[in-house]
């Protein structure tokens, strides 16, 4: 009984030293670059350091070898190791003979593919190659990202918001865990806007922003009329870059659409929308064309300043066939405060849809 113990024990005695040593990766992130490879990381279960050295073979279902790799010898210390940048820059690749590996040849990128990435540790006995310490594998299907894009406010427009609502369409595929990171500064007299974003002072420097818009941070300081401001987004995954945005820049003057305008006039509501915003004192006045029979104007009214403040008791609107010059009366609707920006949103008759960012101010008696 005693021998048969010992030599199960003798035949398992590799197989746990070999479980000694793992290796943690994210495809999903780090499979998407050949520098991205090397930031896997290794974990020693064992309470002493053991010199190793590593290959990485990329293969893909349909095209097969993509690269493989091998590093110079190293030492894993007990508990999680990082590849030490010596081995990694120094790393020996040879690459495939097709298209996808070629890409990854000349831009260091992976291309669309159904992946598997395998490391394997070896026991360094001097030039020797020794008996194989760990292996693992990862697959993983990789989709190119989309184009991380800004898109309000729009790059060199001028607002009137001090305290604007900034939005970026997302990045896809998604990534569990992918957060954006905003940054917005104030882009000085002469100074290049990716100057201004390197080296001025933040307005804006948020992390961990789970959505693709952001509404201004409370305790920012709010923006400045005359001044231009420069803001970018980037997109990342444990403080990890995934991708960015250009960098837009945008100019705070406000413009009143309507004031050099007669009190009586009707501007038509597609240049109302194209323009900068609109000063409502009490009313919002418009024309627009209706070439259909008489219907209900379908419209809705947001706060922007604070998006929980809910305009109510809104007047409703008939419209009739051909050009109406439309009032909208807010004096006697709630949640409207003086000073404060909205934005309305009209559906036209022929379905169409516009938007008008406005300002609210009382009337002065």
């Amino acid at each position: 009984m005693k021998r048969y113990f010992f030599t199960l024990a003798v035949l398992l005695l590799p197989f746990f030293s070999m479980a000694q040593l793992s290796v943690t990766f994210m495809p999903e992130t780090q499979g998407r670059t050949l520098e991205g490879l090397m930031m896997a990381r290794i974990m020693n279960g064992e309470t002493q350091r053991r010199p190793v050295f590593m290959v990485i073979r990329v293969t893909e279902a349909t095209a097969g070898l993509i690269t493989e790799g091998r590093t110079a010898s190293f030492d894993v210390n007990p508990g999680l190791n990082s590849i030490p940048p010596s081995a990694a820059y120094n790393m020996s690749w040879t690459f495939g003979q097709h298209a996808a590996a070629t890409v990854l040849r000349q831009s260091h990128y992976f291309t669309e593919g159904e992946y598997e990435y395998c490391y394997e540790l070896y026991e360094n006995d001097g030039n020797k190659p020794g008996a194989l310490a760990g292996e693992q594998c990862f697959n993983y299907l990789l989709e190119p990202f989309s184009p991380l894009m800004l898109t309000e406010p729009y790059d060199g427009d001028q607002i009137c918001e001090k305290r604007p609502t900034l939005f970026w369409q997302p990045m896809l595929p998604a990534i569990p865990g992918m957060m954006y990171r905003l940054s917005l500064v104030e882009v000085k007299p002469g100074q290049a806007k990716a100057e201004a974003l390197h080296y001025n002072m933040p307005v804006i420097q948020q992390i961990n922003i789970p959505t693709p818009m952001l509404f201004y941070p409370p305790l920012s300081r709010e923006l400045e009329e005359g001044k231009r401001y420069a803001w970018q987004v980037l997109a990342t995954r444990n403080e990890m870059i995934l991708g960015r945005s250009e960098i837009w820049d945008f100019e705070v003057k406000c413009l009143d659409s309507t004031a050099k305008k007669p009190a009586e006039s009707f501007r038509n509501i597609e240049d109302l929308a194209r323009g900068n915003f609109y000063i409502a004192e009490g009313d919002i006045r418009f024309a627009v064309h209706n070439s259909y029979d008489k219907a209900a104007l379908s419209y809705t009214i947001q706060c922007i300043t604070k998006p929980e403040e809910k305009p109510e008791k809104l007047p409703k609107v008939q419209l009739n066939r051909g050009r109406n010059e439309v009032i909208i009366d807010l004096r006697d609707s709630r949640g409207f405060t003086d000073g404060y920006y909205y934005i309305l949103n009209l559906k036209l008759p022929n379905g169409e849809s516009r938007s008008l960012r406005f300002m609210y101010k009382e009337e002065v008696e």
